[in-house]
C-alpha cells in the first residue's frame, strides 16, 4: 500500500539522489508492504490500494503485464537500486570537485534497464488527419541506443531548472486557497440571435456595450446578474504533491483549474484569496506569471511548425542567452521523455493541416507546457485522445516530475484509471461548483461509502467518486437510500462537517505556519531562482515576468515567423505565380508604353496597379493574424513573449519578404510598361511600392487587432481597401477631392497610397518633356496648320505641342515634385502609427477569452418557458444546460433510471462479412499498406469493440468498411448476405464521425427531422418519418432541449446528437462509430455506450471505436476486433463474462490477466505493439500467433457458413435499390429549406453583406454626388459606375469560406452518407444567395444612383437597378464556382486576387479598348464579364448628356490669321464626330473633346443603341457562374477528375523534393 508515510518517505529519499530507471522501472516503496489496515481494497469497499505493478521494457502505450507482487524481490530489487544510485552520486561527486564533469550524463545510464520513452514504433509516425493507421511492417521493438532518457537522472542533474547545492529544486511552491468563490456572468441559456436583431443592435445593445467596454464609465443601470461557479473553497496543494480535480462536465473543475492558474480574465469575480508560496496572485500575475500555467484541454498550436521548431520556440523565450546552448539538450529530453523524437521533424498539423496524429499532438502540447519550467502547472484533462496506456504513462512522468522538481501538480482527467488515481497525493471532487471532497486521495472512496454510496466492484475510483453526484450513475448502499446526501448542496454539508474537512482545515493552517515559521525561505528561494533564470539584461526588469528582453522576444518570434512562412509552401508557391503572373499580365497590358502624350494616362494606371497589387495581395494576411490569437494568447499566459512582439516580429519578416516581392513584381512591371529608364527613378518607384505594400499589410492586421472575428477583420479591411483605391487621387483628382468633394474629400489626407501615389507619379513624369501625340493634337488633319494646333493633354500651353511633364502632374493632379520625400515620410509615419496601435491592441484587447457560453436556443414557445423558469446555470467549460434538472425534488425523482422504449428502432435484418480486407495508400514513391488481411463479421444484435493503440488503423478500417476510402487501393472481399455491396449500402449504414460533423445554426430537432426525411425510405410517410424523430429524441433523453443550436452543444450532448442523426436515418444494415466517448468523462462515455448496447439489444449490429475503456465499458460489448500497427489483426471473437473469452486466449500462450485487471488495457498493453514477453520470457509474435490460431480458424468458418446460408435467402427487389432515399426534388427542397435557415441565423455572413454594400454604398454616392455636365462629371459618370468592381473582393471573400465550409460539411459527412447529391447541394448554395443579392443590390443602388444625379427617368432608372442586382448575383455565384474548384481554401485565398485583377484591368477603363494590345485586345475585352456590364451602364446613362466644358477642360489653341476658330476647326470636328469648339474673349480657341455623352461613348467601344444586348450577354456571363458550380462539382468533388492538374502538380512535387535533396547533400 503506497500510504502517505511511505509516499512521502520515498520521494524525499528520490530528491536526495538521483535515480538510475526510468519511471517504468521504479518499484515505488508503497508496493513494498502491503498495510491493509490502511484503507480497503479499491474494487471493495474501501479505499483505493496504492500497489503498482513492476513494469519494465516498456515505452509510451507498451508496458508489460506482471503477476502477483513478490515482496522479496521487490525489497531485493529496491536495495540494488539503492546502492546503484549511491554509487553514480558519489562518482559525480567526484567528477564535479575535480572540475570535470562530463556533460549529459542523463543521456547513457542504464544500459541494463530500458529507457522510458525509447524510440516508438514506425506505427506512430503517420501523421494522419482522418486515419489512425500506418506501416505494413510489424511493429518492435527498437534497440537501446547510447541517448536513452533517463528522466529522473535528468531533472537531477539541472538540465531542466536549477538545482540547489543539495540537489533539490530551487524553486518550491505550493498553493493556498481560502474562500475562492468565482462568479460568472449572464444567463444559463439564450436565443439565437438572427439578422433582424443584428441590425437592430448596431444601433442599440451591442453599440452600446463595444462603448462601454472601451469607456466603463459610461456604464448605467444595474450589473448584469452572476452565478456562483464554484463556492468557498479552502485547501492547499504543496510542493510535490499531486491533487485530481474530478467532476462531471460542468461542475466547475475547469473553472478550479483556471483561478488556480490565475487566469481570472473571464470570470465576473473572484472572492477569497489565492496565494502561492506567500505571494499574492496580484503579484504573481505582475512578476510570476509564467511560473503558474494551465494546460488546456484543446491542443492549439500553429500547425506549419515542425514539433523541433515549437519546442525549440518555447525554449528560446525560457533560457536565458548564456545558456542557449542547452536548449537542443533539452529539447532532445522532451521528445524522448514523451516518445516523440521521430517526429520532430513532421509538422504539428491540426484538422486541416496535415501533421502529426491526434495523439503526438497531445504530447507536443505537454512537452511545450513543461518546456515553461513552470512551478505550479494545472492540466485541464490533458490526457485526451490518449490511450489508456499511454495515459498512465503520461501521469508516471508527472509523478516523477512533481517529485524530483518539487512541482505543485493540479491535474482533472475525465477518465482516470485506477493506475492513474493511485498516483495521486490528494483528490478535489466538485459537483455543480460545490466542493463535497478534498482530502488525502487513498480517503475519498471510504468516505463517500460511510456516506451510504455504493462502490461497484469493478468501477475505479475515480468514475465512482464523480458518480457520487450523478442521479442517474449512483447507487446506494442497503438501507442508506433515504439518509445518503444527495444534491449538491447536501454532499457538501455533509463533507463540512466530516472530520476529513477539518483535516483540510488545519493543513491549511499548518502550511501557514510552516511558511510563516520559515520566514518563506522556500518563496525566497524561489524569487532568487526566478531572477537567476532571466536573462543577465538590463533590459529586463526584476519585476517583469518575461525570462528574456522584449527584443529578445521579438528575434525569436522573428524566427518562427520565418518558420511558418517558410514551412507553408503551398502558400508561398502560389503567391509566387500570382505575383510573377499579374506583373507579366500588366505590364503587358501597358507593353512598350509611349514616351509622347498618349502615354501619360496609362502610364498613371500602371503607376497607380504597381503600388496597390501587392499591398492587395496581402489580405491574406488577415487569417493568419486572427487564426493565431489562441496560440499568442497562451504564450503570453506562459510569459513567452508579449503580444506586441509578435507584431513587431511580423514586420520584420515583411521586410525581407515584401522587398523580394517588391523587387520581382517592380522589375517585371516597370521596364514592361517602358516607365523612364532611369536608376534613381526606378529604385524611388520600387522604394514607394515597398513601403506602401508594407503600409497597407499594417493597415490590414490593425483591423485584425481590433477586431473579434476573421468575418469583421475582412469586412472592415474590405472597406478599407475600397477607400484606398477611391480616394486615392486617380479616378478623381486631388484638386476636385479637396475642393469639391464636400463630404469625404478629407479621406485623401489620411490615405497613405495617396502620399505614394503622388510620389511615384511625379518621380516618373519629373523632368520629361513630351512631344504632343497625334491623337493628342487639335486640330489635326490636312487643313491643321503647324504653329496653330494645340495639345488636349492638361498642363499644355498656347501654340506649344510639348507639354512638360511637371506641368502635367501640377495642374492635372495638383502634385508637386517637391513633396516627394515629405511623401515618403508620411508613409512612414501612417505605417508606423498602424503597427503602434496594432502593438497597444493585441496587449489589451483580447478576444480569445470566454467564460461560459450558454444554451442557445430557437425562440419557440417551450425554449422561452425553460429559459424563463432556469435558474442556476452551470459552469463555463461545459456551456450548456444540463438535461437533468438540478433541484432537490427532481435529483430524487431522478435517482431511478428512465426506462427507454427502443420499439420501433430499425432492427437490422443482414450479415456483413469481410475476408482478407487490405489497403494500400500511395507514400514517397512506393505504396504504405495500413491494413493486413483483416477478417470478421457482424450479426444483427452484436456490438463489436475496434480497439488497438494510436496508429493501429482502427479509423482506416472503419473508412474501409464503410465504403468511404477515396484514395488509395483497397483489396479484399466485403459483403452482405453473401452478395457483393449494392449502390444503397452506404445509405443503408450509420457512420458517426469522431468529429461531430453537423450544421452548426440548426437545432436538435431540425437535424434529426433532416436526416429522417432524406434517409428514410422513399415510400414512409412524411408524418411518420417525424413521428420516429419523436421516439428518438425520447431515446436519446434530448427532450428538453430539441430546440437548442447545435453550435452550443455540449460534447456529451453533440455525440448523443451524432449518433441519433444516423438513427433517423434506420440504418437497415449496421451502425459505424468512431471513438463515441473520446472527450467525454466516465458517466458520460457509460451513458453513450449503454445507449449503444440498448439499440443492439433491439437488433441493430454496431461496430465501434473505443479508445480509453473501463472495466464495465468492455462488458457493453459482445465481441472485440483488436489490431495492432499496420492494420494487423491479432484477436477477433468474443469478450466474455468479465473478459472470460479474452482472458483465455491469451492465457493459452503463456500470458496471465491479474485479477481485477482491466480487461480492454489488458489487451493494448499485451499485445499492442506487435512483441511481449511471456512469463517464461519469451517473445510473442501476436500477429502471427492469431493467424495460426484456431480461433481464427473457427471464425473463417463462420464467415463461409453465414455466406452460405445468407446467399440463398430472396434478396430485395431491384426496384427498391436507389443510391438515394429521397428523389432529387425532396433533396433540393429540404436542403433549401435548411441553407435559407442556417443563412438567416448566422447574421454575421448576411449582415457583412448588407454592410458594405450600405458603406460603399454612401462613399460612393456622395464622393460623386450631384455630378453635373462638365468633361470631368463625364469620366466621373464612368468611374462611379466602375466603382462598383470594388465591390468583389469584400463579398466574394465571404461566399468562398461559407460555400468552402457547406462544402467540406457535404464531402465529409453527407455525400459518404447518400443524404443527398450533388445536384441538391448546388441548388441550395446558388439559391440561398439570391435573396442576399436582391436585398443587397437594392441597398446600393438606393444609395449610390440618385445621390450621383444620374437620370432618372424610369428607363433609365429600371434598367440600372437590373443591372445592379445582376451584378450581385455574379459576384456570390463567381465566388461559388471558384471555390468549387478549387482543392483547398489556401488555394482560393491567393489566387483571388487573379480573378479580381483580370476583371478589373481588361474591361476598357484603365486601359481604353483602342489602347488595349493585340493580344489581349480581341478575346480577353470580349471574355470580361465586366466589360458588358460597364457597356451596358455606360450606354444607359450617358447616352442623352450633354456636355459643357468648363474652364481647364478646353484644350487652347489659336487659328491662323484670316480664320475663325469655327472654320479653322470644322473639317477637323467633321471628320472625328467629337466636341465642339468656341472663342474665347481674347480670341484663343478653345475646343471641348466632346459635346455629347454618345460622342464619349464612342471612345470607349459602346454604343447607346445597345445597352440590352450588353445587359444580355452579362446575364449570360450570370448564369455561366451558376453552371460552372454544377459543373465543377460533378466533375472535380463526385467525378474526381483532375483535368490534368494532379499529374503537373505531382510532378511539380516531385521537381521539388529532386532539387531539396541535391542542396542538403550539398
Amino acid at each position: 500500500m503506497f500510504n502517505q508515510h511511505s509516499g512521502e518517505m520515498f520521494r524525499r529519499r528520490y530528491r536526495e539522489e538521483p535515480p538510475l530507471t526510468n519511471l517504468h522501472n521504479i518499484a515505488f516503496p508503497g508496493q513494498l508492504s502491503q498495510d491493509t489496515s490502511a484503507a480497503p481494497s479499491p474494487h471493495g469497499s474501501g479505499a483505493p490500494s496504492r500497489s503498482r505493478s513492476q513494469e519494465r521494457d516498456g515505452t509510451w502505450g507498451e508496458r508489460d503485464v506482471g503477476g502477483a507482487l513478490n515482496r522479496e524481490e521487490a525489497m531485493a530489487e529496491f536495495e540494488e537500486i539503492r546502492r546503484e544510485i549511491s554509487k553514480i552520486s558519489l562518482q559525480r561527486t567526484a567528477t564535479r570537485e575535480s572540475g570535470a564533469e562530463k556533460p549529459r550524463t542523463w543521456l547513457s545510464r542504464g544500459r541494463s534497464r530500458p529507457s522510458l520513452a525509447r524510440t516508438r514504433t514506425t506505427a506512430s509516425r503517420a501523421h494522419s488527419d482522418a486515419t489512425d493507421a500506418d506501416w505494413d511492417k510489424e511493429a518492435g521493438p527498437e534497440p537501446v541506443g547510447e541517448d536513452d532518457l533517463d528522466l529522473g537522472a535528468f531533472l537531477k542533474d539541472g538540465h531542466f531548472e536549477k538545482r540547489t547545492a543539495a540537489g533539490e529544486s530551487a524553486k518550491k511552491v505550493g498553493v493556498l486557497y481560502k474562500n475562492l468563490t468565482v462568479k460568472g456572468v449572464g444567463a444559463q441559456a439564450t436565443f439565437t440571435k438572427t439578422l433582424p436583431e443584428a441590425i437592430v443592435g448596431t444601433f442599440g445593445p451591442d453599440l452600446y456595450r463595444l462603448v462601454t467596454r472601451f469607456v466603463p464609465a459610461l456604464h448605467f443601470g444595474k450589473p448584469p446578474p452572476t452565478r456562483d461557479l464554484i463556492h468557498d473553497f479552502t485547501g492547499s496543494v504543496r510542493d510535490g504533491e499531486m491533487m485530481l480535480v474530478l467532476g462531471r462536465p460542468g461542475s466547475g473543475c475547469s473553472t478550479f483549474l483556471k483561478v488556480i492558474a490565475n487566469q481570472r480574465e473571464s470570470f465576473a469575480g473572484v472572492e477569497g484569496t489565492v496565494t502561492y508560496g506567500g505571494i499574492s496572485a496580484e503579484e504573481q500575475k505582475k512578476s510570476y506569471r509564467g511560473e503558474v500555467n494551465y494546460n488546456p484541454e484543446d491542443d492549439q498550436h500553429l500547425p506549419n511548425l515542425t514539433v523541433w521548431q515549437t519546442l525549440k520556440f518555447a525554449l528560446m523565450n525560457k533560457t536565458k542567452k548564456h545558456e542557449a546552448s542547452t536548449i537542443p539538450v533539452i529539447i532532445d529530453a522532451l521528445l524522448k521523455m514523451f516518445g516523440i523524437s521521430h517526429t520532430k521533424g513532421t509538422l504539428v498539423g491540426n484538422e486541416y493541416v496535415r501533421g502529426v496524429s491526434g495523439g503526438e499532438r497531445k504530447r507536443v502540447g505537454i512537452a511545450e507546457t513543461l518546456a515553461t519550467k513552470s512551478s505550479v502547472v494545472c492540466w485541464d484533462n490533458s490526457t485526451r485522445g490518449l490511450d489508456a496506456s499511454t495515459a498512465l504513462d503520461y501521469a508516471k512522468s508527472l509523478r516523477i516530475m512533481t517529485d524530483i522538481s518539487n512541482r505543485t501538480t493540479i491535474v482533472t482527467l475525465y477518465q482516470a484509471g485506477e493506475g492513474i488515481y493511485e498516483l495521486m497525493d490528494k483528490v478535489l471532487v466538485i459537483e455543480d461548483g460545490r466542493m463535497i471532497y478534498q482530502g488525502p486521495a487513498r480517503r475519498a472512496r471510504q468516505y463517500f461509502i460511510d456516506l451510504g454510496f455504493h462502490a461497484p466492484e469493478r468501477q475505479t475510483t475515480a468514475d465512482f467518486l464523480t458518480s457520487v453526484g450523478d442521479p442517474n450513475e449512483r447507487h446506494f448502499r442497503a438501507g442508506m437510500e433515504a439518509s445518503a446526501p444527495k444534491t449538491a448542496s447536501e454532499l457538501e454539508a455533509a463533507f463540512r462537517k466530516s472530520s476529513i474537512y477539518q483535516e483540510t482545515l488545519a493543513d491549511v493552517d499548518r502550511y501557514e505556519e510552516d511558511m510563516e515559521t520559515s520566514n518563506c525561505s522556500d518563496t525566497r528561494q524561489f524569487q532568487e531562482a526566478v531572477q537567476e533564470q532571466k536573462s543577465n539584461s538590463k533590459l529586463v526588469s526584476s519585476q517583469s515576468s518575461y525570462t528574456v528582453s522584449f527584443w529578445r522576444q521579438v528575434m525569436a518570434c522573428t524566427l518562427r515567423e520565418f518558420w511558418l512562412f517558410w514551412g507553408d509552401k503551398s502558400t508561398l508557391y502560389t503567391k509566387v505565380f500570382i505575383i510573377i503572373s499579374n506583373a507579366l499580365i500588366v505590364g503587358s497590358l501597358f507593353y512598350g508604353e509611349g514616351l509622347d502624350t498618349s502615354g501619360a494616362f496609362p502610364r498613371g494606371g500602371a503607376l497607380f496597379f504597381s503600388i496597390l497589387f501587392l499591398g492587395w495581395l496581402q489580405l491574406t494576411e488577415l487569417v493568419r493574424a486572427v487564426s493565431g490569437r489562441v496560440v499568442i494568447s497562451r504564450h503570453r499566459d506562459y510569459a513567452f513573449y508579449r503580444p506586441s512582439a509578435v507584431v513587431i516580429a511580423r514586420v520584420m519578416l515583411d521586410l525581407p519578404v515584401l522587398l523580394a516581392q517588391a523587387v520581382v513584381f517592380t522589375i517585371i512591371l516597370y521596364f514592361m510598361a517602358n516607365l523612364d529608364v532611369d536608376a534613381g527613378k526606378f529604385f524611388i518607384n520600387l522604394l514607394f511600392v515597398y513601403v506602401s505594400t508594407i503600409c497597407i499589410t499594417a493597415l490590414y492586421r490593425m483591423f485584425a487587432a481590433l477586431s473579434p472575428t476573421i468575418d469583421d477583420a475582412v469586412r472592415f479591411s474590405g472597406i478599407a481597401l475600397n477607400l484606398l483605391i477611391l480616394y486615392v487621387g486617380y479616378t478623381i483628382p486631388k484638386t476636385t477631392l479637396t475642393g469639391d468633394v464636400i463630404w469625404f474629400g478629407w479621406l485623401y489626407y489620411i490615405n497613405p497610397v495617396s502620399y505614394a501615389y503622388e510620389a511615384v507619379l511625379t518621380n516618373e513624369f519629373h523632368g520629361r518633356l513630351m512631344d504632343c501625340a497625334p491623337s493628342n493634337l487639335v486640330p489635326r488633319g490636312p487643313n491643321a496648320v503647324p504653329g496653330y494646333q494645340g495639345c488636349s493633354l492638361v498642363g499644355a500651353t498656347v501654340g506649344n505641342t510639348q507639354v512638360r511633364g511637371d506641368a502635367y502632374f501640377e495642374n492635372s493632379f495638383g502634385y508637386y515634385r517637391s513633396h516627394l520625400w515629405r511623401n515618403f515620410g508620411v508613409v512612414i509615419a501612417f505605417t508606423v502609427l498602424y503597427i503602434l496601435i496594432t502593438a497597444v491592441a493585441s496587449e489589451v484587447f483580447s478576444f480569445t477569452g470566454g467564460g461560459g457560453g450558454a444554451l442557445v436556443f430557437k425562440k419557440t414557445r417551450k425554449a422561452k418557458k425553460m429559459v424563463t423558469e432556469e435558474s442556476k446555470p452551470s459552469d463555463e467549460e461545459n456551456a450548456v444546460v444540463r438535461s437533468e434538472p438540478v433541484s432537490s425534488a427532481s435529483s430524487d425523482s431522478m435517482t431511478k433510471e428512465r426506462k427507454q422504449e427502443t420499439v420501433g428502432i430499425a432492427e437490422s435484418k443482414s450479415v456483413f462479412t469481410w475476408e482478407n480486407v487490405e489497403y494500400e495508400v500511395p507514400y514517397q514513391g512506393g505504396k504504405r499498406k495500413l491494413l493486413n488481411k483483416v477478417n470478421g463479421y457482424v450479426k444483427p444484435g452484436v456490438m463489436i469493440a475496434l480497439m488497438g493503440a494510436s496508429g493501429a488503423g482502427k479509423t482506416t478500417l472503419l473508412n474501409t468498411l464503410s465504403q468511404r476510402q477515396t484514395m488509395g487501393t483497397v483489396t479484399g472481399e466485403m459483403l452482405v448476405d453473401g452478395r457483393p455491396l449494392g449502390i444503397e449500402f452506404q445509405r443503408g449504414t450509420g457512420f458517426c464521425e469522431q468529429m461531430d460533423l453537423h450544421d452548426e445554426t440548426a437545432t436538435i430537432r431540425e437535424a434529426l427531422e433532416f436526416s429522417a426525411l432524406l434517409r428514410q425510405d422513399r415510400n414512409v410517410r412524411k408524418q411518420e418519418k417525424v413521428d420516429y424523430v419523436n421516439n428518438i429524441i425520447d431515446l436519446l433523453e434530448l427532450h428538453d432541449i430539441e430546440d437548442a443550436i447545435i453550435g452550443s452543444l455540449g460534447v456529451e450532448q453533440r455525440k448523443r446528437l451524432t449518433i441519433g442523426v444516423e438513427l433517423a436515418a434506420k440504418p437497415e444494415l449496421l451502425l459505424f462509430l468512431d471513438e463515441p466517448t473520446s472527450g467525454l468523462d466516465s458517466q458520460s462515455a457509460f451513458s453513450i455506450v449503454r445507449f449503444l448496447k440498448k439499440l443492439s439489444q433491439a437488433g441493430q449490429a454496431i461496430i465501434c471505436t473505443i479508445h480509453q475503456p473501463s472495466s464495465i465499458l468492455i462488458q457493453q460489448f459482445d465481441m472485440v476486433l483488436a489490431l495492432n500497427p499496420g492494420g494487423n489483426p491479432f484477436y477477433f471473437g468474443p469478450i466474455g463474462e468479465n473478459g472470460s473469452a479474452v482472458i483465455e486466449y491469451f492465457a493459452k500462450r503463456g500470458t496471465q490477466c491479474p485479477p481485477n485487471k482491466n480487461v480492454a488495457e489488458f489487451i493494448l498493453e499485451t499485445a499492442a505493439k506487435g512483441g511481449k514477453r511471456r512469463e517464461d520470457g519469451k517473445r510473442v509474435n501476436w500477429n502471427k500467433e492469431w493467424l495460426e490460431s484456431e480461433e481464427n480458424a473457427s471464425m473463417l468458418r463462420e464467415i463461409r457458413r453465414l455466406k452460405e446460408e445468407r446467399s440463398k435467402e430472396t434478396p430485395k427487389a431491384a426496384t427498391e435499390q436507389h443510391e438515394f432515399a429521397a428523389p432529387v426534388q425532396v433533396q433540393t427542397y429540404e436542403l433549401m429549406k435548411r441553407t435559407f435557415r442556417s443563412y438567416w441565423r448566422d447574421p454575421s455572413y448576411l449582415y457583412a453583406k448588407l454592410f458594405v454594400s450600405v458603406i460603399i454604398g454612401i462613399f460612393n454616392g456622395f464622393t460623386f454626388y450631384n455630378l453635373t455636365d462638365s468633361v470631368a462629371s463625364l469620366q466621373q459618370r464612368f468611374f462611379t459606375a466602375f466603382l462598383i468592381l470594388l465591390i468583389p473582393p469584400t463579398i466574394v471573400n465571404g461566399v468562398v469560406p461559407k460555400f468552402f465550409q457547406n462544402r467540406a460539411l457535404w464531402e465529409a459527412r453527407e455525400y459518404p452518407s447518400r443524404i443527398y447529391g450533388w445536384f441538391a447541394f448546388c441548388t441550395a448554395q446558388v439559391v440561398a444567395e439570391i435573396p442576399a443579392a436582391v436585398v443587397g443590390s437594392v441597398i446600393y443602388w438606393l444609395l449610390w444612383y440618385y445621390p450621383t444625379n444620374l437620370p432618372r427617368d424610369n428607363e433609365t432608372a429600371g434598367y440600372m437597378f437590373l443591372m445592379t442586382m445582376l451584378f450581385y448575383l455574379f459576384m456570390s455565384s463567381w465566388g461559388q464556382w471558384i471555390c468549387a474548384f478549387a482543392p483547398s481554401f489556401t488555394t482560393i485565398a491567393n489566387t483571388l486576387p487573379f480573378f479580381f485583377v483580370m476583371v478589373s484591368i481588361f474591361n476598357g477603363i484603365v486601359r481604353p479598348y483602342s489602347q488595349l494590345p493585340v493580344f489581349w485586345r480581341y478575346w480577353m475585352y470580349y471574355v470580361n464579364p465586366s466589360t458588358w456590364w460597364l457597356r451596358g451602364v455606360l450606354a444607359a446613362t450617358l447616352k442623352d448628356v450633354t456636355v459643357r466644358c468648363v474652364q481647364g477642360e478646353s484644350t487652347l489653341y489659336d487659328a491662323p490669321p484670316g480664320q475663325t476658330c469655327q472654320s479653322y476647326t470644322r473639317e477637323f470636328i467633321n471628320s472625328s464626330g467629337l466636341g465642339y469648339v468656341t472663342t474665347m474673349a481674347n480670341g484663343t480657341c478653345a475646343y471641348c473633346p466632346y459635346a455629347t455623352g454618345e460622342e464619349y461613348l464612342s471612345t470607349l467601344n459602346t454604343k447607346p443603341d445597345e445597352q440590352w444586348r450588353d445587359f444580355g450577354i452579362f446575364l449570360v456571363f450570370t448564369f455561366s457562374n451558376w453552371l460552372l458550380v454544377y459543373f465543377f462539382i460533378w466533375s472535380v468533388r463526385v467525378k474526381k477528375w483532375t483535368f490534368g492538374m494532379g499529374y503537373i502538380f505531382g510532378q511539380a512535387e516531385a521537381l521539388i523534393k529532386a532539387v531539396k535533396r541535391v542542396v542538403q547533400r550539398k
